[in-house]
């Protein structure tokens, strides 16, 4: 038996694979036992209310258990079913990109860390935070208005990251994973994610050598039509121009790679990452 540190697992995913597996995802399941006691009744009760021959001193109970299949006890039944048809690349095995297919599942062990692309985000509302809490008032107009366009870009009205972008570090090895991670299925944290951990999934993308994966495209920064139009090529040329140029105090400057991303590389549908 393998014991799993789980780091993010993606149930509604699991529910669909596990469908087939099972004819229907099984929640619960009760089992109802009834027991009979024919010892003596209690003395007192007895004394006010003794027995006769049609009463008998019998008590029967209905004792009712409820067992639940957990997400990550389904995880584990899966695994072991699709085990061999899982390809395994160990933290110094290398992903040929010519030798594998699209839709294929992996299990990849990599050093992970959250792209600069979140590292920058997170440092522009640290900042606005940080000077809002100074009371600071003569701030540059033009700069809060860059920095809110860009948050809303990138987070939304909320502020809050519901996809996060995260990919293999540099390393001996030549081929990149990469996966989004939906904050909704982080166990620990964001910051858990970073550092040397397993991933499963099936692959989603394969990025050859000399092509490239756009993160402005997988993670719909823009509007659909905008995606489709040259104005989306011209605002994201501008973006990184500008991002080239950003102060070392707000996380800058940002290459153009927290971007656009360099082939060869994979990118997997996250199903789960443990330890």
């Amino acid at each position: 038996m393998r014991l799993r540190d789980f780091l993010y697992l993606d149930t509604a995913r699991l529910s669909d694979y596990m469908s087939a597996l099972d004819p229907g995802h099984l929640i619960q399941m009760r089992e109802k036992t009834k027991s009979e006691n024919s010892g003596q009744p209690d003395s007192d009760a007895y004394l006010d209310d003794p027995p006769t021959s049609v009463q008998e001193s019998k008590e029967e109970r209905t004792l009712e258990k409820i067992l639940s299949y957990s997400e990550k006890h389904s995880f584990n039944r899966l695994y072991e079913s699709l085990e061999s048809n899982i390809k395994k690349y160990d933290e110094y095995t290398d992903v040929e990109v010519q030798e594998i297919d699209k839709h294929a599942l992996v299990e990849v062990s990599r050093n992970f860390e959250v792209s600069q692309l979140t590292q920058l985000i997170d440092s522009l509302l640290e900042f606005t935070q940080m000077v809002k809490g100074m009371g600071v008032t003569d701030t540059d107009p033009e700069a809060e208005v860059a920095i809110q366009g860009i948050t809303m870009l990138f987070r939304g009205r909320d502020e809050q990251q519901k996809e996060i972008p995260i990919v293999s570090t540099a390393g001996d090895l030549e081929t990149k994973v990469f996966f989004v991670a939906r904050s909704d299925h982080i166990l620990r944290g964001i910051d858990e994610l970073e550092g040397e951990s397993t991933l499963v999934g099936k692959i989603d993308k394969i990025i050859p050598n000399e092509r490239e994966l756009d993160l402005f495209d997988v993670l719909k920064l823009l509007p659909r039509k905008m995606r489709r139009s040259g104005v989306a090529t011209d605002l994201k040329a501008r973006l990184m121009e500008a991002f080239r140029s950003w102060p070392h105090e707000l996380g800058g400057p940002i290459a153009e790679d927290a971007f656009i991303l360099k082939g060869p590389l994979i990118a997997v549908s996250p199903l789960a990452v443990y330890r």
